[in-house]
């Protein structure tokens, strides 16, 4: 898949129930996929779903959307939203991520910006 369709679901997956995310999480991400953000690093599918299940619980109603993406040869800069349930921003940030040999996620790498400030256009 391209690598705005991936990104665009591993977005949307954030907001999938636990059922729905564990299949396409394995169609998003690498096997020995690593993520960090500033909250710490994970390792795995697993526990990628059960960080995103906690997202859930403490930001209900929330979506992510990618709003521009830069790639070039395995490597990715997804610049994103958060949005509550009135579709009010919530936050930015930006998340770095490698791609796979066969073109999943690898390692994600993100970061938040504050709040009150926006991403750098």
């Amino acid at each position: 898949m391209s690598p705005e369709t991936l990104w665009n679901r591993y977005a949307a997956t954030w907001s999938r129930d636990s059922d729905t995310r564990i299949g396409e999480l394995a169609a998003c991400l690498a096997d020995n996929v690593m993520y960090c953000d500033p909250n710490g690093p994970i390792e795995g599918r697993l526990a990628i779903s059960a960080y995103m299940g906690d997202f859930q619980q403490n930001v209900p109603g929330g979506t992510f959307r990618i709003r521009t993406l830069l790639h070039h040869h395995d490597r990715t800069l997804a610049h994103w939203s958060l949005h509550g349930p009135d579709n009010s921003t919530l936050q930015t940030g930006t998340s770095f991520g490698l791609l796979s040999n066969d073109g999943r996620l690898q390692s994600i790498t993100g970061f938040f910006y504050r709040p009150d400030e926006d991403q750098p256009t």
